[in-house]
């Protein structure tokens, strides 16, 4: 299965004299079949994952490793809510999971003219759309763009 997600375009106020770029993206849905994520700027239309390095708004890609289904005991797969403090226990295996993505050449390339930014995520997984619990393969909370100077 290969899913498509788009953000934007959205104004961006971002320095063309960065050294760094991350795209941090918070909040990912891991009770999911394992994927991959492949990510573009300012290439909204791109469809697929086929040689996609050799188009010049390839930022990146993330993987998740996920969770299908849930065959433990009744609350097995309940995450907490909350932490105990001095708890030095591993979090629970479906805690929302954070990636980091760095993407300096692929954002130069998509500021250099001004204007708006997109992301485009393209998402796979051999998995069927029947197997996927919720509307999306990839859900997330948040996204952010950390530069550096």
């Amino acid at each position: 299965m290969i899913e498509r997600r788009v953000i934007g375009p959205v104004d961006h106020d971002i320095s063309r004299s960065f050294v760094r770029a991350d795209l941090e993206i918070y909040g990912i849905n891991t009770f999911r079949p394992s994927y991959t994520v492949h990510v573009f700027l300012n290439d909204p239309r791109v469809r697929g994952v086929d040689r996609v390095e050799d188009r010049s708004s390839y930022a990146g890609r993330f993987s998740v490793f996920g969770h299908a289904q849930c065959v433990g005991d009744e609350g097995h797969c309940d995450v907490p809510t909350t932490i105990r403090r001095f708890d030095d226990r591993p979090s629970h295996p479906l805690t929302p999971a954070f990636r980091r993505v760095v993407i300096t050449d692929a954002l130069q390339k998509a500021i250099k003219g001004g204007g708006k930014l997109t992301i485009t995520f393209i998402a796979t997984t051999p998995a069927a759309k029947s197997e996927i619990e919720g509307r999306y393969l990839l859900e997330f909370t948040g996204l952010q763009i950390a530069a550096f100077e």
